[in-house]
């Protein structure tokens, strides 16, 4: 695992990066700190999670349907992670994409815990927003959960700090490794050095 980190650390800059980790930092700290807040991915995981629900709109099969709003927006991010971590060999914005997982998983935890009160404003590009709207009534509805929302979306909502805390921690080794490969001169490099300058 350290010789795969160094190869792809390798060449690459943790100066330029250091400063998004200080920013997820401080998203990290508003988001446990403030159930409410919305950062900068709500929008984008939004986005997803619309597609979702248009992605399967055809279905014919509504629980699909519904739960595709939540699985595109959790699934995304995770896709994402994985892409850049085995075909561009890139743990940082593997990383970086654990945080946005956690931002996500954030998000769905709030809406599911407001599954029974339905006091979130809704958004509907397929109709008209009713009682019926609210993803998470009809998916605990259909489990027999929903007497359970709160739990659940607690549950899922710390899941998401868990993640953006440990997504955080990753980001530090990652650029703790690009720091060493560029401090690392190799056992030989005072013999190139010398045959350069005699």
């Amino acid at each position: 695992m350290r010789r795969w980190l160094a190869e792809c650390v390798r060449g690459r800059s943790w100066g330029v990066r250091a400063p998004l980790v200080a920013v997820l930092a401080w998203i990290a700290t508003r988001h446990a700190g403030d159930p409410t807040y919305a950062s900068i991915f709500q929008g984008v995981n939004l986005g997803f999670h619309e597609m979702g629900h248009a992605a399967l709109y055809f279905s014919g099969h509504r629980l699909l349907t519904v739960a595709a709003g939540t699985l595109f927006e959790i699934g995304v991010p995770v896709a994402a992670g994985a892409y850049l971590v085995l075909r561009q060999r890139d743990p940082f914005g593997g990383a970086v994409c654990l945080f946005w997982l956690g931002t996500a998983l954030v998000g769905v935890g709030i809406y599911a815990a407001d599954a029974r009160i339905q006091a979130l404003p809704l958004v509907s590009p397929f109709g008209p927003v009713d009682v019926d709207s609210h993803d998470w009534t009809y998916i605990l509805l259909r489990l027999g959960r929903i007497s359970r929302a709160e739990a659940i979306g607690g549950f899922i909502r710390r899941a998401g700090l868990v993640a953006m805390v440990v997504s955080l921690a990753l980001q530090g080794f990652v650029l703790r490794a690009m720091a060493d490969s560029h401090d690392h001169r190799g056992p030989d490099a005072s013999v190139r050095e010398g045959a350069r300058h005699p």
